[in-house]
């Protein structure tokens, strides 16, 4: 008698849990999602496309996924997707699952609307030569395979933690910022930490070696709906051997009012995520 008790409560959980997820995937407001989404983006010159669909489990995905601007491609992944977990709710904690493939490279989150633990993100294998940004953006040839990984906290003043950052052989070709060019670099060796303090967000360090040259990149970045237009506030610092130097003494003559002694320069990088200047 009492397995088949058990046996009937199994079967009655089970249903429950098909019904669940049956009503889930039928009354997903798919339209209601994507238009939320396009309406923030646009806010920000943004598009996104296709139209999000769902998945056989409650979610949202994106095949073939596209972030662009007025300047062209940002973002292309393979597959986007965003899915409730159901275990969490039943501690009382929503939490959502997010999955992305970039290339050969995988990111994937895990970011929690309440509780302590906010945000989990683990990102690798992630070629920035299939990242359109770039190229896009700063009309720069870049090779290189990124890894990060963090942990942020939410505490009654924001969210707090460290997104730790690094790119494996990174090339940079024929980056410009605005009007002024930067130094061609190869095989560099990068690491940095994102630090986020009470919700804000600042790149403590971001430093490139290479042959001949090392670099240092600092500052505020921008959170929220309006990062892709709110100002930037960093500072990228160069300082080049001798022989570097030389090898580019154009760029570097260009660069000549922010030299700030001999054989560094202090450059402060303003305008925006998508449009970013040296002034």
């Amino acid at each position: 008698m009492k397995g088949r008790l058990l046996a009937k409560r199994a079967g009655f959980l089970a249903a429950a849990l098909v019904l669940f997820l049956l009503f889930c995937y039928l009354l997903f407001p798919t339209a209601r999602i994507d238009a939320v989404i396009t309406r923030t983006l646009s806010q920000q010159g943004l598009t996104l496309s296709p139209a999000v669909h769902k998945t056989l489990l409650p979610g949202l995905a994106w095949d073939d996924m596209l972030l662009s601007s007025e300047q062209g491609a940002l973002l292309r992944c393979e597959r986007l997707q965003v899915r409730p977990l159901l275990l969490p709710l039943f501690t009382g904690r929503a939490v959502f699952s997010g999955a992305a493939t970039i290339g050969k490279g995988h990111l994937d989150v895990r970011y929690a609307l309440n509780g302590s633990e906010a945000l989990d993100l683990d990102a690798h294998d992630l070629s920035l030569a299939d990242i359109p940004f770039f190229k896009s953006v700063l009309g720069a040839r870049v090779a290189g395979n990124l890894w990060s990984r963090g942990v942020l906290k939410r505490t009654a003043k924001g969210l707090n933690g460290d997104l730790k950052v690094e790119v494996k052989q990174l090339d940079l070709i024929g980056v410009k910022l605005g009007a002024f060019p930067l130094p061609d670099a190869a095989n560099l060796k990068t690491q940095g930490i994102v630090r986020i303090s009470d919700g804000k967000a600042r790149l403590e360090s971001f430093t490139l070696e290479g042959d001949g040259v090392y670099m240092r990149i600092s500052g505020d970045l921008p959170t929220g709906d309006d990062a892709a237009v709110a100002p930037l506030n960093m500072k990228l610092e160069i300082m080049p051997n001798a022989d570097f130097l030389e090898k580019q003494k154009l760029v570097f003559m260009l660069l000549t009012k922010f030299m700030t002694s001999p054989g560094v320069y202090s450059i402060p990088v303003r305008g925006t995520l998508l449009k970013p200047e040296i002034l």
